[in-house]
């Protein structure tokens, strides 16, 4: 059973606790990795697949966190990825957005990978939530988005199905 989601005031986005994410899983990535630099990428990355994982199956959405490359130590080490598998749909890329931050970042090595979307997702600055803030299906050329042009999230699940409908036909 899930525990209902703390909706943000604007209605598009979705606050989740961390205490509600598998945070073992998170620290394990982390500790993988020696450089500091590194393991901070991994454990933001981490959470935010995380945090979109746990919303899509809060939805009935079937995920395949083993099958996404954010789990795979040498992804983790050469890439800049925090992807989530979709079963029978694709990818859909979890980017952390930190405090403060008014855009959401796109690292240009997971433009030419097929994705079917980006997913904004802010940590708090007290380390205790993380917040769908929307989705998008472009990069622009800077890899920077502004997190005013986001989707709201609560569009999300009709555009996995959209992109479900149309493999399937």
């Amino acid at each position: 059973m899930f525990p209902e989601f703390s909706v943000g005031s604007t209605s598009s986005t979705v606050t989740i606790s961390f205490e509600r994410l598998d945070c073992d899983r998170v620290l394990r990535f982390q500790q993988q990795h020696c450089h500091p630099t590194k393991a901070e990428q991994v454990y933001f990355n981490t959470l935010a697949v995380s945090a979109v994982d746990f919303y899509l199956r809060h939805l009935k959405i079937e995920t395949d966190l083993a099958a996404s490359c954010t789990h795979c130590r040498v992804y983790q080490t050469l890439m800049d990825i925090a992807d989530l598998e979709i079963p029978n749909v694709g990818q859909l890329e979890c980017r952390p957005v930190l405090p403060g931050a008014n855009v959401v970042s796109i690292p240009p090595e997971v433009w030419t990978v097929e994705r079917i979307g980006y997913v904004g997702v802010q940590i708090d600055d007290l380390w205790e939530e993380a917040t769908l803030l929307g989705f998008t299906t472009i990069v622009p050329e800077s890899g920077e988005l502004p997190l005013t042009q986001l989707q709201a999230i609560a569009k999300l699940p009709a555009h996995i199905q959209r992109i479900r409908q149309a493999k399937l036909n």
